[in-house]
Order: C-alpha cells, then structure tokens, then sequence
C-alpha cells in the first residue's frame, strides 16, 4: 500500500480526492501562503481539531480555504467593513467530489478598493 493510499483510507476518501486536496494546498502555498509568516501544517491539522466534530477530506478543504481567506484579509490590510463583507459573502460546497469555495456578494465585494489584491492573492 502506498503512503497516498493509506491516508485516503484514513480520511475515508479516494486517492483522487487526496490528489485536489495538495494541488488546492500547492496553489495557496504559492500565492496567499507564499508571504504568510503564520501558515503552518500543524496549524491546518490544529484548527481542523478545534473547529470540527469530525478530521476529513471536507473538513481539510474547508478549513484550508478559510486559512486561505484569512490570510488574504490581513495581507491586504482590509477595513473592517470589506472583512465583514467577505464572511457575510463567504460559502462553500465540499464532499469528496468537489471542493470549492466562493463569495455570494461579489458584486458587492468589486466595490472595495482591497478587492483586486485580495482577488488575486486567492486567483479568483
């Protein structure tokens, strides 16, 4: 058994799933997590730990891309009002097939000026 395989029968997932999981994780590390003296392995597993009931594929994905967007907030030095914005917009749909995460207000959220370095630290 190889080591991909061992963790998809941990996670109770499939080895493709495990697959988007690290190009998901490749991407953040090489845009938003780039600069981001806070971001951490531990830190993925740490938060998954504390904030779900359950330490899966979907809670791993989830909690990637809320890091993801924290971390994009607070290196656009954003308003309160534009980080207010974003959680309200914030949604998500995660299962072992697809993993994705968008903003329901986006329209709105053009209107701030952080937008555009926001936007793109996250390639939306």
């Amino acid at each position: 058994m190889n080591n991909n395989l061992f963790v998809a029968v941990m996670l109770d997932c499939g080895v493709f799933d495990l697959y988007g999981f690290f190009a998901k994780l490749d991407n953040y590390e090489d845009t938003v997590f780039f600069d981001d003296e806070d971001f951490s392995y531990e830190k993925i597993v740490e938060n998954v730990r504390d904030n779900y009931d359950e330490f899966t594929i979907n809670t791993l994905n989830r909690e990637i891309d809320t890091m993801a967007v924290e971390s994009a907030l607070r290196q656009v030095e954003s308003s309160e009002e534009f980080k207010l914005a974003i959680w309200d917009g914030f949604n998500g749909y995660y299962n072992a097939y697809d993993n994705k995460f968008w903003f329901d207000n986006v329209k709105e959220l053009k209107t701030f000026d952080e937008w555009k370095e926001f936007a793109n630290l996250l390639n939306l």
